[in-house]
């Protein structure tokens, strides 16, 4: 037997063999990455997808061929004359509307008008059955003028190079596209932008203020959409055109603009002038080989197609009757029909729910129920005046006085820690009335910090009073004394302070008294949100009323200088609460007014004034009605 030199490698055993084999035939088998194999468990082993398509229709071919029969439109396609589906002056939906240089191009089959139009008349359609070009578009200029802005209409009225109706012959002759051929209409004859496009037409005049951005053109927007029936299931629109103004022309001093376009259409695409610039020069893009050209099109370029715009355009509602009547553009499209349903009702309710959801509140605020409906843990935990739990819990010191409309803050800032709110200055004629405004309106409560809890009590106060729910009515009293334009007078002011906090311990309600401008953004929405019932002087603050919840107690109490009337917030809350749920008054001083026995909108001197005069009592008897009448209809 040959015996192993010093350090050699004995030969591997039939054992050791085995294992390797073994081994390698495991790696073998783990990391083979079979062609087409569904069973590997590696990334990189999934077939590749089929090719992709551009829509469901059965191919023609067993490849891909681009202008083939995979980008045809059908006769049922978005390639036809144009369809007006919902029109009052101003505000107009329609289907395959077409673009070239910046004309809009409205196409139809209908008969011409008899005698033929031999000249572009913007107040009158040169084909049947059509509204004229100017209720559909204006040129975007600024409104001013004598008759309510209708000084200005001659220079505001489209021309042909805005708006043009062109039957499918004309059509044919400018951009070479027959859409009364039995033969398909190939889709790269137009620019498409697929979606449903809002076209918003005015200029920034009007848009950057909170109250006619919101609930004059969305508010007319909205009611336009909802004419064509779904409620909640509408679609956003895929993209908010502004072609009169730039990007830098639609916020809102307050960001309350803002707010509303972030939380209502957080995915629509915004466009402005400039990006309506980029589709005209897109539109005009000249191919010689074009066969657009060969085929008898005498236009360069071709046209853009919007499969469905929703166009709003303020000069074109205002010569229309609701117009003239309550000077707000969006009682225009009041005149179109919802469809029964769900939404009739409350046609408003998916833009205020999306609003009120994204500023934390939800469907069940201001709904509440008066004291005696309540269980004792409820009232501790709603209530937010000093002779309740909240305030009792908490040590009051002398000094360090804070009033209601510092605590309503997102956070507490540091100078609220030190600032001490003055007293209410003496009233010339003695008066118990004004004890209840020194104790109560004036909340004594010192900035205390639980350590145990990790609260204090400005935020505990603050909570309360931006809660999401309620379970009693909460009246609301928005305060204009720190502007510097259309206040009441002081001792007016503090007179319905003080009659409002004697009924808020007589019926048990909540009363919150605050100046808009010391809340957030949100804070608004959540204040407002749950109030049942919202008062206040004539003024931006009271587009608030958007977000309230309808109910039978829902209502807005707006204070006018006497004589005086504007329709803003009266129309606003009567278009919203058309099934019952929101209800407006007036008050000239010691005067109700309300629908239908309102006064045509007048301005008289001391309108935007200072020393607007307020019957507190007048005022608060309304507020024991709205809620006490309610309540009998309740328990009945």
């Amino acid at each position: 037997m040959a015996s192993h030199g010093h350090g050699s490698t004995p030969a591997p055993t039939m054992r050791e063999m085995a294992f390797i084999f073994v081994f390698l035939a495991l790696l073998f088998f783990m990391f083979r990455q079979p062609s087409g194999s569904e069973d590997s468990l590696l990334p990189n082993s999934t077939p590749p997808l089929p090719p992709l398509k551009l829509n469901n229709r059965p191919s023609k071919s067993v490849h891909y061929m681009p202008h083939k029969a995979e980008s045809i439109i059908t006769r049922d396609g978005l390639v036809r004359e144009t369809t007006i589906i919902k029109h009052v002056p101003g505000w107009t939906i329609l289907d395959s509307l077409y673009m070239h240089n910046g004309t809009y191009y409205v196409v139809t089959s209908n008969p011409p008008i008899d005698p033929p139009q031999t000249k572009y008349d913007p107040a009158q359609s040169s084909f049947l059955n059509l509204p004229p070009p100017k209720a559909i578009l204006s040129k975007g200029y600024d409104v001013y003028g004598a008759r309510g802005g209708m000084g200005n209409e001659p220079m505001r009225v489209p021309d042909e190079q805005d708006l043009r109706y062109v039957s499918t012959a004309e059509f044919r002759n400018l951009f070479g596209i027959d859409l009364t051929a039995k033969e398909e209409v190939e889709e790269w004859r137009v620019h498409t932008v697929p979606g449903l496009t809002f076209i918003l037409n005015d200029s920034p005049q009007f848009i950057t203020h909170y109250y006619h951005f919101c609930a004059e053109l969305w508010f007319g927007v909205w009611r336009t959409y909802a004419s064509l029936g779904g409620g909640h299931k509408l679609p956003p629109p895929t993209r908010v055109l502004f072609p009169n103004l730039d990007s830098a022309h639609w916020r809102d001093y307050a960001n309350m603009n803002q707010l509303f376009m972030r939380s209502l259409l957080p995915s629509t695409q915004m466009l402005f002038s400039h990006d309506w610039y980029d589709w005209v020069s897109l539109s005009i893009v000249h191919q010689p080989t074009s066969e657009s050209r060969s085929n008898g099109g005498n236009m360069k370029g071709k046209p853009i197609l919007f499969p469905r715009v929703l166009i709003a355009d303020r000069s074109a509602a205002m010569p229309a009757y609701n117009y003239q009547r309550f000077q707000r553009t969006a009682a225009v499209p009041f005149g179109l029909l919802i469809p029964h349903g769900e939404e009739r009702g409350d046609w408003w309710s998916p833009v205020r729910d999306a609003i009120r959801a994204f500023a934390g509140l939800d469907d069940d605020s201001a709904t509440g129920l008066l004291k005696n409906h309540e269980t004792q843990s409820q009232l501790e935990s709603q209530v937010t005046d000093p002779q309740f739990g909240l305030i009792q819990q908490l040590p009051i010191p002398p000094h360090d006085r804070l009033t209601v409309q510092d605590l309503i803050k997102p956070t507490v800032e540091e100078k609220f820690t030190r600032w001490t709110a003055p007293l209410p200055s003496a009233p010339s004629v003695g008066s118990e009335d004004y004890e209840a405004l020194t104790t109560k309106f004036l909340v004594p409560l010192k900035h205390y910090t639980n350590p145990s809890a990790r609260t204090d009590a400005l935020s505990l106060l603050a909570a309360s009073l931006t809660r999401q729910r309620t379970t009693r009515p909460v009246v609301t009293y928005l305060s204009r004394q720190d502007w510097n334009r259309r206040k009441l007078k002081t001792e007016d002011h503090e007179r319905l302070v003080a009659e409002l906090r004697k009924l808020e311990v007589e019926l048990g309600i909540e009363v919150i008294v605050v100046s808009a401008e010391n809340l957030s953004r949100w804070e608004q929405i959540r204040l407002v949100g749950r109030s049942t019932i919202l008062i206040g002087v004539h003024g931006n603050g009271l587009t608030a009323e958007l977000w309230m919840n309808l109910g039978f107690r829902s209502t807005v109490i707006e204070i006018f200088y006497p004589g005086g009337w504007a329709h803003d917030y009266e129309y606003t809350a009567r278009a919203m609460g058309a099934g019952g749920g929101l209800k407006h008054y007036g008050i000239w001083n010691d005067q109700v007014l309300t629908s239908p026995g309102f006064p045509p909108p007048s301005y008289p001197p001391g309108f935007q004034g200072n020393e607007i005069p307020v019957d507190g009592r007048t005022v608060v008897n309304l507020v024991r009605d709205r809620i006490t009448a309610a309540d009998e209809l309740d328990d009945g």
